[in-house]
């Protein structure tokens, strides 16, 4: 995503750039097991509102942080919220997202495992996954950090897979645990998804399947290929508070109301 003026060539903020990293609210969206139903992990997700309170997108803001190195101070605040979500909710397991541009730096890398040596009960109910749209410039810390964080029991996701700058590379160097395909609501799978699937499997990680907004969705998609399931269909991304009065909601039970002897 391109944000230089075709006449001046210098660098044009985009419509949203008055949106601070202050400004950044956080909501989660669950990842279901394709045959418990159980919730592997909450991902959070960024949200952005401007300086009077208006909703921006997502992914425009993300870009233009990665333009800018935003992404970094970013990154390292999600990692926190992360962290106090895990601190308060004992029995919830959450991903956090991280770019390309984070991972690239040794000083961000540094101090994200500060934070996670400071907090190490929560490490193994964290999973970090590692966005497509920028691309890692350095391998070596890439491979340092995933490696610091598999020691400490953290589990790595590799997201949307083969889209960006996502690749094979992304398996060899970060040894996910976890790898994340995204497919189209309402088309079938094509032979290119398929085959990124397959490959998924031969690195022996977890195959989630984003994109699941019906039944249907569900049935299109191979279920020897998939472990886990992700979209509108099983929960759209919703506030911590939503999630934690769900799990806390007595179950339902039908009391017959006939006469016993």
């Amino acid at each position: 995503m391109s944000y230089y003026s075709g006449i001046s060539g210098r660098k044009n903020p985009p419509v949203a750039s008055d949106v601070k990293i202050e400004n950044v609210d956080f909501v989660y969206q669950p990842i279901i097991c394709k045959r418990t139903k159980e919730i592997l992990y909450y991902e959070q997700l960024s949200r952005f509102r401007n300086t009077i309170g208006r909703l921006r997108n997502t992914q425009t803001i993300i870009a233009w942080f990665e333009v800018t190195g935003e992404i970094l101070d970013l990154d390292v605040r999600s990692f926190e919220a992360a962290i106090a979500t895990l601190s308060r909710c004992d029995d919830f397991n959450v991903g956090v997202n991280i770019s390309g541009a984070t991972l690239s730096s040794k000083d961000a890398c540094d101090k994200i495992v500060n934070l996670l040596m400071n907090a190490p009960h929560i490490c193994p109910r964290l999973y970090v996954e590692v966005t497509e749209t920028h691309s890692i410039s350095n391998m070596l810390f890439a491979a340092e950090f995933a490696a610091a964080l598999d020691g400490m029991g953290v589990q790595m996701v590799v997201d949307d897979f083969g889209e960006g700058n996502s690749t094979a590379l992304y398996l060899s160097v970060l040894i996910p645990a976890v790898v994340k395909l995204r497919m189209t609501s309402g088309k079938r799978p094509d032979t290119d998804l398929l085959e990124k699937a397959s490959l998924a499997r031969t690195y022996g990680a977890a195959l989630v399947v984003e994109g699941i907004e019906s039944a249907e969705d569900i049935l299109a998609f191979p279920k020897a290929l998939v472990d886990f399931y992700q979209g509108y269909y099983y929960g759209e991304p919703e506030p911590l508070d939503h999630w934690i009065k769900r799990a806390r909601r007595p179950e339902l039970r039908l009391v017959s109301s006939a006469n016993t002897v």
